[in-house]
């Protein structure tokens, strides 16, 4: 293998390993610094798109151009992606707090139920 060859593998493999890292980051972050889901997503498209860039515009002899465009084009995409998730998660959200409300309600109404039954015998 010439030296140039392993130099663009170990060049592949470690963008590889640190792309892998940014995009499990993005998890996290969006516990630790209250960023939403958009946010979230946003941000991790954008590190990833920057990678991919990145390692692509090297190839081309231009690194920071395909980087700063791989970028712009993965925080948009990230960012349409997190939104499209963080609306799912709300209707969830709201599904489930509808559910909470009726099987309250359906409590209530048993709990007469029973108290009527009771006051009969």
């Amino acid at each position: 293998m010439k030296p140039g060859k392993l130099n663009a593998s170990v060049c592949g493999i470690l963008a590889a390993a640190s792309l892998t890292i940014v995009a499990v980051r993005p998890v996290r972050a969006e516990g630790a610094f209250g960023l939403s889901t958009t946010a979230t997503n946003a941000l991790g498209g954008g590190a990833i798109g920057a990678g991919a860039g990145a390692i692509i515009g090297h190839q081309k002899h231009h690194t920071a151009g395909g980087a700063a465009i791989g970028g712009g084009l993965g925080l948009v995409a990230g960012g349409l992606v997190g939104h499209q998730i963080q609306q799912g998660e709300e209707r969830s959200a709201a599904q489930q707090r509808q559910i909470n409300r009726q099987q309250r309600e359906l409590n209530r109404l048993k709990r007469q139920q029973a108290a009527k039954t009771d006051d009969r015998y």
